[in-house]
């Protein structure tokens, strides 16, 4: 079985030696800007290749070390597997050694290597010492007791050795998943000629291969993976831990920027908000307040937002809470990925956190059930953050959206959901799933909006199903809130009619007059023939509001007793049918017709006639033909 793909990546204070490192090691040089040659500072991510004793390769990504450049490094330290914790020996540790730590902590790297570069430059009694620091420095962190290797660039002393230690990190980190769809937060765009747009990152999860569908996130744009490469080699597939490249058919430059996300179509939520719990960094020396703007770093990407603290008003140093972070611009996080939350001013690395909930709704206050699901989430209770997704959302959702929300494969999710003691809504050949509690909730609240639209609006019989929606919740899809609106018939909370719904107790007396009404209007509009009222006018005759004879007409129409010719003309069916037969009859008979021979032989006059015969037009009856018609192609009809 081949080793599992791994990506080493740089972290350390600037001129601490890391691209000399990688350099030595690699044969590669990173640094590939020209004012990166020219000045001797890491400005943008490089990238090597790197083999080992074992006859594993690893990708390697070096990051800048300057603090203007820590938005890069984060971009780099997001998706690597093992870190090469890089001190000099002659400066030992220094501010951005801190910082790198902590971002490299906060995200959760597993497994590290901690270099001592330059060890040609001190005495073995300072190298010890410098080391000494660094075991301290790093202890209680995710790379607590990595092992320390003095090593130099210039002389090459220790590089065998920290390729060992490397190698042997290495064999002991379990690689990524690629059970999740495929994933790339991308780190360079460029254009290749001939070949066009290639974009190149860490494959988060999944598999990335030839002909392979993407949508770029969060501009929800789509093309096709043209071609694969790792490691500068063609290759059919890439998995989940590659550093990849992809050349993108179907997509212009402009189309896709670093900090952008090329992954399966579908499988990512863009959000302006997520759930998280969060660690303010014990290093700082005042309280976190809630409502604090601060730059969001997750991926590539890097946002404007706010952290509102939702168990209380502020995070001590060190400690650790429930917060939603409301953002400025969208991210496409997935449940467990690590944020990074830096100062706004002057910028610093303060904390970060785990993503937990990507889709919740904006809240600063935690009720039972959505506490629940949190901590569900941040214990890896899966089956229990299935159910608890679903009793926090309180509507009915499939096992797919369950998974897109949660940021899980479908089939885990389907199959917690499967077992659970939940309700289930057929709709069409999905299965929709809800907690008995939302369930009824649901049905109360349809009940209940229906009684309040009754008590509003006396004189109406009912109200539209997709109104009704609105006023039960906006979130339900339209589909839903019709198996829905079939439990509550079912239960004679509500009842159909008519294309409306109203509430089996009420709107008898609004019922009643519509039906009253009806009659009238009927009546008056068989009288009037081809000559008939406005709206305004027939409201008048029928003695009846004009909203009530509005809605009449619109159903007298739905059920074809009516034609509705114009906003304000409608016309007894009969009197329409009887104007049809007369003046196809005449069309046979002389060949054509104008206005004026419509007009005398069904006795109205041009008023009426004009917007009847072009509503003939329209049904194919009659054609225009200048000023005259002839038959159309349904003229038989």
């Amino acid at each position: 079985m081949s080793a599992p793909s791994l990506v080493l990546g740089t972290a350390g204070h600037i001129d601490h030696g890391k691209s000399s490192l990688v350099k030595a090691l690699t044969g590669t040089d990173p640094d590939r800007l020209p004012e990166e040659k020219e000045r001797g500072v890491t400005i943008e991510l490089g990238f090597a290749r790197l083999e080992l004793p074992s006859g594993r390769s690893m990708g390697v990504v070096d990051v800048p070390g300057h603090e203007r450049f820590v938005r890069q490094m984060v971009a780099g330290a997001t998706g690597i597997d093992v870190v090469l914790f890089v001190v000099a020996a002659d400066d030992g540790v220094m501010p951005q050694t801190r910082e790198h730590l902590a971002i490299i902590d906060l995200l959760g790297v597993p497994a590290g290597v901690v270099a001592l570069t330059k060890a040609d430059l001190v005495d073995e009694e300072w190298l010890e010492l410098v080391a000494e620091d660094v075991r301290e420095l790093i202890a209680g962190t995710s790379i607590d007791g990595a092992p320390i290797v003095p090593v130099s660039s210039k002389t090459g002393q220790g590089l065998e050795e920290l390729k060992a230690a490397i190698d042997a990190v290495a064999a002991e980190t379990a690689a990524r998943h690629a059970d999740l769809p495929m994933r790339l937060p991308v780190d360079r765009v460029f254009t290749i000629a001939g070949a066009g747009t290639v974009v190149t990152g860490t494959l988060w999860s999944g598999v990335a291969e030839h002909d392979a569908q993407v949508e770029i996130y969060p501009s929800g744009k789509q093309g096709r993976i043209r071609s694969v490469q790792v490691h500068g080699q063609a290759v059919d597939r890439a998995r989940a831990g590659n550093r990849v490249a992809l050349n993108l058919a179907g997509l212009e430059r402009d189309e896709v920027e670093r900090g952008d996300v090329v992954a399966e179509p579908g499988s990512l939520s863009v959000t302006d908000r997520f759930d998280a719990w969060v660690t303010y960094l014990a290093s700082e020396d005042k309280p976190f307040e809630t409502g604090t703007r601060v730059h969001v770093h997750h991926g590539t990407r890097e946002v404007l937002g706010r952290v509102l603290l939702m168990d209380s008003e502020a995070l001590m140093p060190g400690e650790r809470g429930y917060a939603q972070v409301r953002l400025e611009e969208p991210l496409m996080p997935r449940y467990g990925d690590r944020f990074i939350i830096r100062r706004y001013s002057p910028m610093w690395t303060i904390g970060g956190g785990v993503v937990l909930d990507v889709l919740p709704p904006r809240r600063t206050r935690l009720k039972e059930h959505e506490r629940e699901l949190l901590e569900a989430l941040r214990t890896g209770d899966l089956g229990g953050a299935a159910l608890g997704l679903l009793r926090a959302r309180a509507i009915p959702m499939t096992s797919a959206q369950a998974a897109l929300a949660l940021g899980l494969p479908r089939p885990q999710v389907a199959d917690q959901l499967n077992k659970a003691d939940l309700e289930r809504l057929k709709v069409g050949s999905e299965t929709f799933f809800v907690t008995r509690e939302a369930l009824a909730g649901l049905l109360d609240a349809i009940e209940a909006e229906l009684k309040a639209f009754h008590d509003e609006n006396p004189t109406a019989t009912g109200v539209s199903a997709l109104a009704l929606r609105d006023r039960v919740d906006k979130r339900l899809e339209p589909k839903v809130f019709d198996a829905l609106l079939a439990r509550a018939v079912e239960a004679g909370r509500a009842a159909l009619a008519g294309g409306e719904v109203r509430h089996p107790k009420a709107a008898s007396a609004a019922l009643a007059e519509e039906e009253a009404v009806r009659e009238r209007i009927k009546s008056l509009l068989a009288e009037q023939g081809l000559q008939p009222q406005g709206m305004a006018e027939l409201a008048q005759s029928a003695g009846a509001p004009l909203d009530v004879v509005r809605r009449v007409l619109t159903k007298l129409v739905a059920s074809g007793e009516v034609v509705r010719v114009g906003p304000d003309l409608h016309f007894d069916a009969a009197a329409v049918d009887e104007a049809r037969r007369k003046i196809v009859a005449y069309i046979r008979e002389h060949g054509s017709m104008l206005a004026k021979d419509a007009r005398d032989i069904t006795g109205s006059s041009r008023k009426y006639v004009v917007p009847l015969l072009e509503h003939f037009d329209a049904q194919g009856v009659t054609k225009r033909e200048g000023d005259a018609r002839t038959l159309g192609k349904r003229a038989e009809g």
